[in-house]
């Protein structure tokens, strides 16, 4: 794993650069409510000079190359995920061992801006009986659309409701992507653009819709890719360093696959909503 170098946007480029770069400061507190990787709430020290709150995860390389395409792809379509940042870990600073820097200086983990709220499933927990309220408000959110569509086209096969953040104010978050692009040790031949991969909201929110408003839904999932505006997914990637993350072939093979899957969205929103296109 190669040290990943600020990069910078000129004033010609079309695609916003959404990624931070940043390093972990000392202090963070382990913060765990079920996950699998190691997490950590702490600070870190943007590239911009601002030091930012965050939840902090040690991630294979795979998965935090997962995170960041994703996020890069959610946050240019206008979707609410919280602000990425890929951190670096000096040694002695934190316990991160899964993406190492092969100049021996540290490693790499993944960040989020922490939005100081709770998952779905916390919301759960605190009053079963909440459960079928909460599904009802999510199904009738503005954009759970633009989520539907977004899972389907990068083929995420993770978004169980603690993969959702919840708000008193109704404010709902994106998070946690790293089984995106079928799963979070993908290769290539995993790739089939018409195929579809578990989409997990099917299983957990689309029962919770009425048949009217799952046809209200359909449309606009499926042409969520179209929100890119003409995005180059290449470009995309590119800005947001995940070429220094992937291989070129993977990194190659991933774009493929995102363009290719565009024209089968539709049909693969539709199918998760319950509903034949």
């Amino acid at each position: 794993m190669e040290p990943v170098d600020q990069g910078s946007a000129d004033a010609h480029d079309e695609v916003p650069v959404h990624l931070v770069l940043g390093t972990v400061l000392h202090g963070a507190s382990p913060f765990n409510v079920g996950n699998v990787n190691d997490t950590f709430r702490g600070q870190v020290l943007c590239g911009d000079g601002e030091v930012r709150q965050a939840i902090i995860k040690d991630l294979s390389p795979r998965q935090l190359a997962n995170e960041i395409m994703a996020a890069a792809i959610g946050l240019a379509s206008r979707l609410p995920i919280p602000q990425p940042i890929i951190a670096k870990v000096e040694p002695g600073v934190l316990t991160a061992s899964r993406c190492v820097l092969t100049d021996g200086t540290g490693h790499l983990v993944f960040a989020s801006a922490d939005m100081n709220t709770t998952n779905v499933q916390q919301v759960y927990c605190g009053d079963p009986e909440n459960v079928p309220l909460i599904r009802e408000k999510l199904a009738a959110w503005s954009d759970v659309a633009g989520m539907y569509g977004f899972d389907t086209w990068i083929a995420n096969t993770d978004r169980h409701e603690g993969n959702l953040l919840f708000s008193g104010r109704n404010d709902i978050w994106l998070i946690d992507h790293g089984h995106s692009f079928t799963g979070p040790t993908w290769d290539p031949a995993h790739f089939k653009p018409d195929e579809q991969y578990n989409n997990r909201l099917a299983q957990w929110l689309t029962p919770s819709m009425s048949n009217d408003r799952r046809r209200e839904v359909a449309g606009p999932a499926g042409s969520m890719p179209a929100r890119l505006n003409g995005v180059d997914i290449s470009r995309l990637g590119e800005l947001n360093y995940v070429a220094n993350i992937l291989t070129r072939g993977d990194f190659d093979a991933l774009v493929e696959f995102l363009n290719a899957r565009v024209q089968h969205v539709p049909r693969l929103a539709s199918d998760a909503l319950g509903l034949l296109l």
